[in-house]
């Protein structure tokens, strides 16, 4: 199929259809498809707000709050 007929079919679906929601989800995908923003593909339903975090916290240092093990049992000790 060419670009052009896929586009041609594209625009009768959205012509016929009166589903706001699935227009909604239609150009929610065109957009982020446009703007490059496919990194996470299957949380497309997330806001930019909470994607932003998202994308932050996968660019934190995984060994942030990590203690160690003399540590964990310095805590321990001082628990009981």
């Amino acid at each position: 199929m060419s670009t052009e007929s896929l586009k041609k079919e594209l625009h009768t679906l959205i012509d016929n259809t009166e589903n706001e929601e699935i227009l909604k989800m239609g150009k929610e995908e065109l957009v982020a498809y446009q703007v490059g923003d496919r990194e996470f593909n299957d949380l497309s339903y997330l806001g930019s707000e909470n994607r932003a975090e998202l994308e932050e916290l996968t660019n934190e240092d995984p060994m942030k709050d990590t203690i160690s093990y003399e540590e964990f049992k310095k805590h321990i000790e001082e628990w009981r």
